[in-house]
């Protein structure tokens, strides 16, 4: 292992993935040791574990509702590519290499089986497992797991006399109904018991120790009736998938898997012998060339027949290679002498060849699928409901975790609850919120939350030692993720100080009103980055039309004030209304930071520098309105609550909501039309706000004394507005004079 780590690093380096880089430590160790996997059942039993734990964890994301879901994946593609491809591999070894029938079958059922240890390793850390040809690969590879009991009988069925096919074959259908029945059972009535006792315990060990149990338990029953060990396993793994235990038993599980998946991929490495690749080597690259097209091409076309040519090319490109259940199968053909051992060798190193060649096909599959296909990428993109996105991770659910996760129930931002409490985890399954249960300083669990893509994760926890256990967990995965904490003290508060925290001090319901509002902010500010119209073709090589974007974008500022007033107007609540306001100053911050980019770049003309400081300008006006206008949207509610002044608060928004839609069009396309409008608007008395004002002030109106100070503020802010719209139409003005 020491080589195998030693060499993963430096091929890190150059982004070649950590199977390759097993697979060579098992050939250089086997060359210079002389150590052999032929024949060392010990190394072969530990190496074949690797795939029972990695099919465990497989059969963990599909219960048997998902199962039957793949019905058409599993039984009638996987079906139609074992019996097809096999078919094509026997008819061209008898053909082409004169073997014999008996040989040319179990041959080419052999050849027709693919990795499912690389290829579900891949697929998984990817992600593309919930893609199309993701579950393609995924319902062929279950097929072929199962196809391998068939193929072993038939290696029995051609070397042994003493049963009958009938007898065989009657003894392998009751076996298969025995192990399911047993396991079905188990996993039906008696597993989330197990599991639930041992989570009450709270004791990492117990815990472990009862994963391993069901793991190996189940495994060695279904190899003790005659079938694979992984598919035992798989089984197994499909009872836990409807439990609420599924996240914290991966978890725990994924160290062992990729532990003894490595040695897996050792001992593959170990099978190649360097000295027949060099008497073999324009043969093996033939046979490997040969076989992986043959297969690819037979995948493709039958499955090009249901679904699109992308998907369809992208599954044949991702199992072309040749799995090691093969080397399995003709290891029996040698044993068995079916098979010339030479030719078991050689057959034997192209197989190891090919699962070399696979990261490195499957990581490349959407440039070779654009080759030979013109069908959009999107086709093969996970489903949005497969992965979130734009999301809290909420750590902990007690009171105060349920304080913050009804305020963000409120502000309409969706939240995954993590909890290791059997009681918070039902009292959450019972309120409807989107939970998971296991531990959160767990990476693994974090990372399948896909905390890289969060907006924030809230940490409930009391215990400061608590506290740093999931911030440096989270910390591990990416020092620049943002994690909101609750602390009671400012020592608590500098003991986390080496972490990237938002801190909240004590933990009541402000506290958690709080948090949610800082979240708040954040996504506003993502949200209105990712609609940015203008700015994505921002450049300081070309300040003439990024100052027109800047313009254009800065537009937009008005559109979000309008929209706050008609929110107003509707009646809307007052959070919305500070939504839009908040979303102004997310937006007003990005066009600020391209403004001093381009002040400072040095390519300015000297009209263009006048133009940058006419829209700075503008920057400064549009942020003193906003200031005034949610102080305002305020009074106007307030004023709207008055008999007497109900009137002119309909009035006020009326006319400001007029002038904000002129100056919108004054800001995206200035005529003289507009700006004359715009002057009208904004000037003069008698009907204008400070008219109205003056009415209302002069006695027309018995106003008591409070009503009247909210109208000598409201009506003030209005004189101000009036200064500010007029400021803005003469820098409008100026902007025409200068394009």
């Amino acid at each position: 292992m020491a080589v195998a780590t030693l060499l993963n690093v430096i091929l890190r380096k150059f982004n070649i993935p950590t199977v390759i880089g097993y697979i060579i430590a098992g050939a250089i160790i086997g060359a210079v040791m002389g150590i052999e996997h032929h024949g060392n059942k010990e190394l072969e039993h530990i190496a074949e574990f690797g795939i029972v734990f990695l099919m465990f964890t497989i059969g963990l994301e599909f219960s048997a509702n998902h199962l039957l879901s793949m019905k058409r994946e599993v039984f009638l593609f996987g079906l139609l590519q074992v019996v097809v491809t096999g078919a094509a591999f026997a008819i061209i070894s008898t053909t082409l290499f004169d073997l014999s029938a008996k040989s040319s079958i179990i041959a080419g059922l052999g050849l027709a089986l693919s990795s499912t240890a690389i290829v579900l390793k891949i697929l998984n850390e990817s992600g593309q497992i919930k893609a199309e040809f993701g579950r393609n690969s995924l319902g062929i590879l279950i097929f072929q797991d199962i196809a391998v009991i068939p193929i072993l009988l038939m290696v029995t069925l051609f070397t042994n006399d003493d049963k009958s096919i009938g007898v065989l074959l009657g003894e392998t259908a009751i076996n298969a109904l025995i192990v399911l029945a047993i396991l079905i059972i188990i996993g039906r009535f008696f597993l989330a018991r197990i599991f639930k006792v041992v989570a009450t315990t709270n004791s990492k060990e117990i815990s472990m120790g009862t994963i391993l149990l069901v793991v190996i338990g189940a495994s060695y029953l279904a190899h003790h009736f005659g079938f694979s060990f992984s598919l035992g396993a798989f089984i197994g793994g499909m009872m836990l998938a409807d439990t609420i235990y599924k996240y914290e038993v991966e978890a725990d599980l994924i160290p062992f898997r990729n532990l003894l998946l490595g040695v897996f991929f050792v001992s593959v490495g170990l099978q190649i012998d360097l000295n027949l690749v060099g008497e073999k080597i324009l043969t093996i690259i033939m046979l490997l060339a040969g076989i992986m097209l043959v297969k690819a091409l037979v995948i493709y076309l039958l499955l090009a027949i249901w679904q699109g040519k992308k998907s369809a090319l992208k599954t044949a490109i991702t199992l072309s290679q040749i799995g090691e259940f093969s080397l399995v199968v003709f290891s029996l053909l040698m044993s068995t002498q079916m098979l010339d051992p030479t030719i078991c060798q050689t057959v034997m190193i192209t197989v190891v060849c090919s699962m070399i060649c696979t990261p490195f096909l499957i990581s490349n599959a959407d440039r070779i699928a654009l080759i030979f296909t013109s069908e959009s990428l999107d086709d093969d993109q996970i489903s949005e409901d497969d992965v979130l996105g734009e999301h809290v991770i909420l750590c902990g659910y007690d009171s105060f975790g349920r304080a913050v996760s009804d305020n963000l129930d409120n502000a309409k931002i969706k939240h995954v609850v993590v909890t290791d409490n059997t009681d918070d985890y039902i009292k959450a399954r019972k309120e409807n919120k989107m939970v998971v249960f296991g531990d959160a300083s767990d990476r693994v669990i974090l990372e399948r939350l896909n905390i890289g893509k969060a907006m924030s994760t809230v940490v409930t926890a009391d215990e400061i030692d608590r506290i740093k256990e999931i911030t440096a967990s989270i910390s591990i995965i990416d020092p620049k993720l943002k994690v909101i904490a609750k602390v009671l003290n400012d020592e608590e508060k500098e003991e986390l100080d080496e972490f990237n925290h938002e801190f909240i001090l004590d933990g009541n319901s402000h506290a958690a009103s709080l948090m949610v509002d800082r979240i708040n902010k954040s996504r506003l500010l993502a949200n209105e980055t990712a609609r940015l119209q203008f700015l994505d073709k921002f450049s300081l090589d070309d300040p003439g039309l990024s100052l027109d974007l800047l313009a254009s974008e800065q537009a937009r500022l008005l559109d979000i004030m309008s929209h706050s007033f008609n929110a107003l107007r509707e009646h809307r609540d007052i959070m919305s209304i500070k939504a839009f306001h908040e979303s102004f100053k997310v937006l007003y911050e990005i066009i600020e930071k391209m403004l001093q980019k381009l002040s400072v770049s040095g390519t300015l003309a000297t009209k263009e520098f006048e133009r940058l400081n006419v829209i700075s300008d503008n920057q400064r006006i549009m942020e003193s309105m906003n200031h005034t206008l949610e102080a305002m949207g305020k009074e106007l509610r307030g004023l709207e609550e008055v008999d007497a002044t109900r009137n002119l608060a309909g009035v006020a928004i009326e006319g400001l909501d007029a002038i904000l839609m002129t100056l919108k069009d004054v800001a995206v396309s200035p005529s003289e039309e507009d700006l004359q409008i715009l002057e009208n608007l904004t000037a003069g008395e008698g009907s204008s706000m400070s008219g109205i004002r003056e009415r209302y002030l002069n006695g027309e109106h018995t106003l008591p004394p409070s009503v009247r100070g909210l109208l000598v503020s409201t009506t003030g802010h209005m004189d101000q507005l009036k200064d500010q719209f007029g400021a803005l139409g003469s820098n409008y003005k100026r902007l025409v004079k200068l394009s």
